[in-house]
């Protein structure tokens, strides 16, 4: 019985081991293990996809690793500055010199050699050259945006003439001009022609001076045309009659002059340096050749100009502060 009480009395102990080093998630070994594998596994398709792909390809990603800012230019991103220099080379023919290449668009002489990118970098006097594959990609894109352009332009020239018609057509007294301004697009560019159908229309008789309709149309072209990044071309023109034997003031001057009055107005409005050209072509020119005399010759022109493929390529260097 002593036995019994003294077995009762002892405490009852119970130990817990606690499993020490890893915790509940057995550590983060696994996810380095993990993430190699996953990029062992992208590795692995990137090397199947170059394998399957074509010559191109191949060349591009090459060149990329070989020269990373290659590929920044062709996708667009910026990267190192770098010198770009583009030469169309012709070939001499027989007692004549060199001649530098200035073709337009598709037009490309048989003479002229295919274009080269020459790629100068930094104080280490590194040059490397593109393949053409670059300089085609580089003139599609050109020859996208310049079809952008001019198809924007055409729209603008809707846009004119919705315009005119709403803000004219409500004056009666501006109904009459509505028929005088021709808007047409040309291989030029768009063309808009303040035509003298009568006397002192937009012009005084045999002077520059402007009219104040005149001066109401061309604040609101000015006001259209600086929205486009085209330049624009200011033309004057007379028609056959001439001055005085004696004069010295002629129809060359005169057509200058109401081409420079039209300049003045427009360049209020528009941003500086979109005029590029101002001419006065006097009756060399004439709108009715079979009628030298008409009226209708006497007339200022001013031409939005097509922005051609050469000069989107100019422009995607400029934009990227590199020099052609």
């Amino acid at each position: 019985m002593a036995e019994e009480s003294q077995n009762k009395e002892q405490p009852i102990v119970i130990k817990k081991v606690k499993k020490g080093g890893h915790g509940g998630h057995h550590g983060g070994a696994w996810k380095v293990a993990y993430a190699d594998f996953v990029t062992a596994m992208m590795a692995f398709f990137i090397v199947m996809w170059i394998l399957a792909s074509n010559e191109e390809i191949k060349e591009q990603v090459a060149g990329y690793f070989q020269d990373p800012g290659i590929f920044s230019y062709e996708s667009g991103r910026d990267g190192s500055p770098v010198d770009i220099k583009i030469m169309a080379a012709q070939k001499k023919k027989d007692g004549e010199g060199n001649a530098q290449g200035q073709g337009q668009g598709d037009e490309q002489s048989a003479s002229v050699a295919p274009l080269t990118i020459s790629f100068e970098k930094g104080p280490r006097g590194e040059s490397d050259t593109v393949s053409h594959t670059a300089i085609e990609k580089a003139m599609a894109r050109a020859k996208l945006d310049s079809a952008i352009a001019q198809a924007k332009m055409a729209q603008m020239g809707e846009d004119i003439k919705k315009q005119l018609a709403e803000k004219l057509g409500s004056q009666p007294a501006m109904k009459e001009i509505l028929s005088s301004i021709n808007i047409e697009m040309t291989k030029e560019g768009l063309r808009i022609e303040l035509i003298e159908t009568k006397d002192a229309l937009f012009f005084q008789v045999g002077n520059a001076n402007l009219s104040a309709k005149a001066v109401e149309i061309l604040q609101l072209l000015g006001k259209t045309i600086m929205s486009l990044p085209n330049p624009v071309a200011i033309e004057g023109h007379t028609d056959a009659r001439q001055y005085g034997k004696n004069a010295s003031y002629t129809n060359w001057e005169l057509s200058n002059d109401r081409a420079n009055s039209a300049r003045r107005v427009l360049t209020k409005y528009m941003w500086p340096g979109q005029v590029e050209s101002v001419t006065g072509y006097a009756d060399r020119k004439l709108r009715t050749p079979n009628n030298p005399f008409g009226k209708t010759n006497r007339r200022v022109s001013i031409v939005i100009k097509h922005l051609s493929a050469d000069t989107f390529m100019k422009n995607m260097a400029d934009v990227k502060g590199n020099k052609l």
